[in-house]
């Protein structure tokens, strides 16, 4: 870590969330980036980001009541939108079947789609033969970008993701021109918790390190 790397995942006692920073980490950004966090303030501030931001802020009466399904549609509900565009993981087809059925329940107009629209294979992105699942048979490919378009082309309000593959989630938000939340995050191996990696580490048997690096200075 160099000297004036922000490194907020070393703080031991946030004190920001009190407001307190006056025995705040040398790495603490509300110290030394002051600069950069008043124009932040500042962007809030601007009439669509100070609504977001009050309706986060209202979901937060009932932290630790509500699922994420349901601060969801809360979310929605207190932002005033009304057609809501799902971009999910054609391996998660049934929660998504599910989550619409629950969305258009709710009142809402719901479009959704697959990862799979568009029908691409590994050959759209010149992807090498010898970097494919099995060389020499088609690969298909997800079309994040085509999910976007087709979302925001639908007039969507607020997109949400469901299961999209790490780097495809990426390709999505960076293309999508309406506001974007993520349901959840795709994980086989964990059953959708990437978390449990590190709830796990301390295990004797663990296959990723997450001890503190030998040559890093807090």
């Amino acid at each position: 870590m160099n000297e004036n790397d922000v490194m907020c995942s070393y703080c031991r006692k946030k004190g920001c969330f009190n407001g307190d920073v006056s025995q705040a980490p040398d790495f603490c950004p509300t110290v030394h980036c002051a600069e950069a966090l008043n124009r932040a303030k500042e962007t809030l501030k601007q009439p669509d980001n100070l609504k977001m931001a009050q309706d986060v802020a209202r979901t937060w009466k009932d932290y630790g009541k509500l699922t994420r399904v349901e601060e969801t549609i809360l979310y929605a509900r207190l932002q005033g939108h009304q057609k809501l565009g799902l971009a999910f993981c054609v391996g998660l087809s049934e929660e998504a079947e599910k989550f619409t059925n629950l969305l258009i329940n709710e009142g809402f107009e719901v479009v959704s789609a697959c990862c799979m629209c568009g029908a691409l294979s590994a050959d759209d992105v010149d992807l090498p033969e010898n970097d494919r699942i099995v060389p020499g048979f088609r690969q298909p490919m997800c079309n994040p970008i085509g999910q976007a378009a087709i979302l925001d082309a639908a007039g969507c309000d607020l997109h949400i993701i469901l299961g999209l593959c790490v780097g495809d989630d990426t390709l999505f938000i960076k293309h999508a021109k309406a506001p974007v939340t993520v349901l959840a995050v795709k994980d086989r191996v964990l059953a959708h918790n990437p978390l449990g990696a590190l709830y796990t580490a301390k295990h004797i048997y663990t296959r990723i390190n997450t001890r503190p690096p030998k040559n890093n200075a807090k």
